[in-house]
This record gives structure tokens, sequence and C-alpha cells, in this order.
């Protein structure tokens, strides 16, 4: 970005706060000192003009400073103390200049306290050649949480084209791209918990580009947080088209201990079981009747292959909880490979269960019920979970059967 492009930009920006441009034929005063976060891009070996907002009683008192630059740069910035300076880089890379006064005290010299220290940073990145691309910085949120991400771009010549898409994502989740993918702004919604990279990348109409990579940290705020996907994750049908995609309709389920906990399925209601016939939008009432803190949520249930879907609760108090897969319905496609995560009370899973082969037959009570584990919650907010088996292999039942025969003994 040239200094006028910059100097335009920062016009813009105090102008929509009130302050007084050339445009009402007022001298531009700004109240404070102020940098533009936009993006300037410049070239090894030139000069590159920068500006910053320096109110009329800082000027000829503004000091501007190189603070951070690659690894054996001597890049410089000279200034006379006011609202402009020249910046020459000598290495490609990313630097920050920043520029600081100390504001005037108030009151007579004798009663003045010590003088504040103002400051704001500029920030340059240098290239040889092509566009700049930069990445808003990473993100911490709650899984399922929508997230607002702006990439920047800054180059010598018009950007032609703008692209955001999955560079890396936790395994089981569907990676779907941000929303819009072809726009500077867009929304991303991490799927599962875990770390999804997203990467940036910026074309100029000379076709050189730039890329760029940020984090978007998804962290279980409850405490029991339960994540089913089956293989193979992300290739849904009505999103990815193609050979390998099917609509498979595998459900999660989620009991509550204690008592005499009965499986629900299609026709077959069971408010001891949280599943996709009546845990969805506002769940289950389990425990404390004055408390919605112990009582489960189905956030997803998909039923276009292959997942994630998740149960959560933000309390547990329950004895226990036995985790359920049961595939629902194949729709055409054959056995799936399903996998647990487990998440109580923390980032990192407690235990990962699977894959384990999951058949679909007939009907829905026909087929496939993995009894997989039971979960313990215990004093101070973790659990232990106990994965079920039946000769040494995983306990594969159906519904029909499950409701029928002895149940696996409790934890």
């Amino acid at each position: 970005m040239t200094g006028r492009a910059a100097l335009a930009a920062l016009l813009a920006a105090t102008a929509a706060c009130g302050a007084r441009t050339a445009l009402n034929d007022q001298a531009w005063e700004p109240a404070a000192l102020y940098c533009s976060d936009a993006l300037l891009a410049g070239r090894p070996g030139r000069d590159l003009a920068l500006v910053a907002g320096v109110p009329r009683a800082l000027r000829g008192r503004a000091r501007w400073a190189v603070v951070a630059s690659p690894p054996g740069s001597t890049a410089t910035v000279q200034s006379d103390g006011g609202e402009r300076a020249t910046f020459r880089a000598d290495r490609e890379g990313a630097y920050t200049v920043r520029v600081s006064a100390e504001a005037p005290a108030d009151g007579d010299a004798g009663d003045a306290g010590p003088a504040a220290e103002l400051s704001c940073e500029l920030t340059v990145q240098i290239r040889a050649a092509g566009p700049v691309a930069a990445c808003p910085a990473e993100l911490t949120v709650a899984p399922l949480q929508p997230v607002t991400l702006l990439g920047r771009s800054a180059g010598d010549r018009p950007v032609r084209s703008v692209a955001w898409s999955v560079d890396g994502a936790p395994a089981g989740s569907a990676r779907r791209p941000p929303e819009p993918t072809d726009a500077a702004t867009t929304r991303f919604t991490p799927d599962i918990a875990g770390d999804h990279r997203l990467r940036f990348r910026v074309v100029d109409d000379d076709g050189a580009s730039d890329e760029c990579v940020t984090v978007v940290h998804a962290v279980p705020r409850e405490g029991l947080r339960v994540e089913l996907s089956w293989d193979p994750p992300g290739r849904s049908c009505p999103d990815r088209p193609g050979a390998a995609c099917d609509d498979s309709d595998v459900d999660l389920h989620l009991l509550r201990g204690g008592g005499s906990p009965v499986w629900g399925s299609g026709g077959n209601r069971s408010e001891s079981d949280c599943y996709f016939a009546n845990c969805t939008a506002g769940g289950l009432r389990w425990g404390d009747p004055a408390s919605t803190d112990d009582d489960p949520r189905l956030d997803i249930d998909d039923v276009t292959g292959h997942g994630p879907e998740n149960i959560n609760i933000l309390r547990p108090s329950a004895p226990y909880y036995r985790v359920g897969v049961h595939y629902y319905a194949s729709d055409g496609a054959g056995p799936q490979a399903a996998t647990l995560t487990i998440y109580c009370n923390g980032p990192t899973p407690v235990a990962r269960l699977g894959p384990v082969t999951v058949t679909a037959r007939t009907t829905p009570e026909a087929n496939d019920l993995w009894i997989a584990a039971d979960i313990v919650p215990l004093a101070g907010g973790g659990c232990r979970v106990a994965p079920i088996a039946r000769g040494g292999q995983p306990w594969i039942a159906t519904i029909s059967e499950a409701m029928r025969s002895p149940a696996p003994p409790a934890p």
C-alpha cells in the first residue's frame, strides 16, 4: 500500500469517528495518537511512506522506531517527529513500527505528575513481488460457536480473488470450509473440539499469490461431551457429491444410568435415552427440575453421513452414563466404522473408542447397536471411562436385543 493509500485509509477511519478532515476545509486533528490497522506492504530496499494520526500538540515530539523485524534485518525509519515517516527494509518478512510520544502534562509544572506515554503500532509486510496476505489472530471458542474472520491483503496490483479453505482439522470433523469461501470477511463454525487450521489465499491480477494460515481452537466448556463420527468423515452427499459419498445415518445415544434405563429407537421413545427423537432443541429434563445444567442436549443429528454428532451436559450429576452408537439407516451404504471421542471438563479427550464396525440389515430395530462405554463422573469435574466388551470384543447387539436381553452390568 502506498503512503497516499495509507493516509486515505487513516482519514476514512478517523472521519467515521468525527475527526475533522480536508473534506470540510478544516485541518485534520486526531483526538489522540492513532495508527491505522490496515496492512501496509512494501519491497526490500525501497522507501515506504508511513503515516500516523498525531495530535497537533504532539507534532515534533513523536518518536518512530522499528520494534520487530526478521532476524538479521537492519530496517530504518526516519521522521522529523511528526505524523509522517519514511521506512526502508532490507529483508522480506513482517515488521512492526511503533509511534510514541509523551502526552502534555495538565496543570502547572509543579503540580503535574509523570507524563503519560502514548503509543500505537503499524504492521508492515515486505515482499520482493506479489501480494501480501495476512490472517487474523488465532481464536479460542466453544465447538459450534460461529466466529467472524477477516483476511487482509495488500500489494502493488489489484486483488483478483481471495479464497478460504480448511488446511487441517481434528479427526472426525466434516471439514466444512468458512462461508463464504470467496470473500475476505467470512464466518466459520468448528463442528467438533480441537484445532481447525484455516488457509487464506490472495491472487492479484498478474497471477501472483500469497497465503497465510490461522487456527480456531475449539475447546469444550461442558462437564461431559461425547462426539461421534463414522468413516469416512466429511463425505456427506449434499455437500460433496461423488463416488465416495453415501447417505448413511448413524446415531449417537446417551443413557442416564441408574434405575431401569431403556434404549430408544424410531417409534419407541425413551426418556432415559438422549438421542435424535427427543434430545434436540431443548433437550431432555434430567436431574434437578429447577436447573438445566444437568440436562443432556444433542446438538447435531447428521442423517446424511458421516457426522459429527455430539451430546453434551454442562454439569453431569447421574451416577453414570452409557454411550451407544446405533446404525439407524444405510440408504444403500455398507457397514460403517464408528469412532467416539469423550471429553470431561477440559480441552483434552479422556478417551477415544473405535473405530468399531456397525452394520445395517433391514429395519432400525434389526440394525447394529454398539454399546460402547460407561462414563462415571468424578468429584472435581473429571470422569472415568469404562469401555464395554463381551467375550473380549466390542458389545454389538440390536435395539431389540438390548431391550430384552441382560444389559452389561453397571460400572
